[in-house]
């Protein structure tokens, strides 16, 4: 007997961005498992090929910063499917080094792909979903370092925004036929640590070696390192139950220090007493 809820899933369309490698080939993989349709775009085009080829999916080259490639995507999607069911927002980088390391290419790359790259694919993929008369669902990765700053700067920033708008949409979109989860994936087996690979030729990247800023905040935790298969399985039966935190690995959140700070300023303003919630000075 299969997992329940899982029977929902064949038959349906599955678009997956940065699907030809780490957890976006994982989510095709599981996919093609539970009989979906997949599409997977990626702007690495080796990889796309051969994963397409492995796994017997459709392929689309496109980088997710161009908004013009992501309708052209879209587009793609409903001539040959008639639209997407589940959307795997999942093309991202990550970036390396102190905040005051960083140069502005650092910055434009990391945001131009993390930010912008998930606008424009709900932009261009939400709208035909709500038309479509099917609904859908639609995933987007942001990571472990988006709920607390362990992690650089720019990665931190990028990924604290997919969050805000998976908020977002979640509030827009209650009630509606389209759902909305977010992926925070803690340690994951992937190659995003090389995501320089792909970065423009005219963007420089920092020299450092500083590998991350805060990794200081996980002190006292045993982190989990997964296999990007434990992680789509995850991300499959969340979307199954229509939850909308997905959190791979929750020991983190202990170093989500931050709920515990506003929570303290919460119980102060509570007290009504201006010395509790200004301080002395």
């Amino acid at each position: 007997m299969g997992t329940p809820g899982f029977e929902r899933y064949a038959g349906q369309v599955a678009v997956i961005t940065g699907g030809a490698s780490g957890i976006g080939r994982a989510l095709a993989v599981r996919a093609v498992e539970l009989g979906m349709n997949v599409v997977i775009a990626d702007v690495e085009i080796g990889p796309l090929r051969s994963t397409a080829d492995d796994l017997g999916v459709e392929a689309f080259h496109v980088d997710v910063c161009d908004p013009v490639g992501v309708e052209a995507l879209a587009k793609f999607v409903d001539e040959r499917f008639g639209s997407c069911d589940l959307l795997f927002n999942n093309a991202g980088v990550a970036g390396r080094g102190r905040i005051d390391e960083q140069t502005l290419d650092d910055w434009n790359w990391i945001i131009d792909v993390n930010i912008r790259g998930v606008v424009h694919v709900i932009h261009a993929f939400l709208p035909r979903m709500q038309s479509s008369g099917r609904g859908g669902h639609i995933v987007n990765t942001a990571s472990i370092g988006g709920l607390t700053a362990i992690v650089s700067g720019p990665y931190t920033a990028t990924k604290y925004a997919v969050v805000g708008i998976s908020e977002t949409l979640r509030h827009e979109l209650a009630g509606s036929s389209v759902g909305v989860s977010v992926l925070c994936p803690g340690f994951v087996r992937t190659n995003l640590a090389t995501s320089d690979r792909n970065r423009p030729p005219e963007s420089v990247p920092t020299k450092s070696g500083t590998r991350t800023s805060g990794f200081g905040l996980l002190a006292g935790t045993k982190p989990l390192i997964l296999d990007p298969q434990q992680v789509a399985e995850q991300v499959f039966l969340a979307v199954a139950r229509n939850d909308f935190w997905i959190v791979t690995d929750p020991s983190i959140l202990s170093a989500v220090s931050r709920y515990d700070e506003l929570r303290a300023i919460a119980d102060q303003v509570a007290t009504g007493d201006p010395v509790a919630i200004l301080g002395d000075a």
